[in-house]
């Protein structure tokens, strides 16, 4: 398993971009999978960094631990742990935020799903990393010692043509 914690900032969307894609190519994913990874990955750390912690509190320095759910309260971390199987990758990604379930369908879905159908220059900002998340990967959601984890799977999906 590979791993990255660090700060919720953009300025780490490459790190975690760059782990993410490494182990996708250690998997043996086609381009079109590998592809999927690396928006849906995007999405969700967007989320995480722009709605997990509070504009105003500071991000903690990245620490080492024997494990990345360690005991560390109130960290504007995230962090990213990658299982590589042959023609398959999991992505685990943490952070300490307010509890938040991108997977299980709230109120507001319908709200989604009719601002997918409105025209480009009518369409409400937000709300569509949630809808690709939840179709383009294997998600799962699970509150755990006081983070909010979130496990994407891909496995390998493309042909040979």
């Amino acid at each position: 398993m590979y791993a990255l914690r660090l700060p919720a900032r953009e300025s780490s969307l490459p790190d975690l971009m760059r782990l993410a894609q490494d182990c996708a190519g250690r998997a043996g994913l086609d381009e079109l999978t590998v592809q999927r990874v690396e928006l849906v990955l995007e999405e969700a750390l967007a989320n995480i960094i722009h709605h997990a912690y509070s504009q105003n509190a500071p991000a903690a320095p990245a620490a080492p631990s024997a494990g990345l759910l360690d005991e560390t309260p109130h960290t504007c971390d995230v962090a990213l742990d990658c299982a590589v199987e042959p023609g398959a990758l999991t992505l685990t990604i943490t952070d300490w935020g307010p509890p938040f379930d991108p997977v299980r369908p709230t109120e507001h879905d319908a709200d989604l799903a009719a601002n997918l159908e409105a025209d480009l220059d009518s369409r409400a900002p937000g709300g569509l990393g949630l809808i690709l998340i939840r179709s383009m990967s294997q998600a799962a959601y699970r509150r755990e010692r006081g983070a909010n984890v979130l496990t994407l799977r891909f496995p390998h999906e493309g042909g040979d043509c």
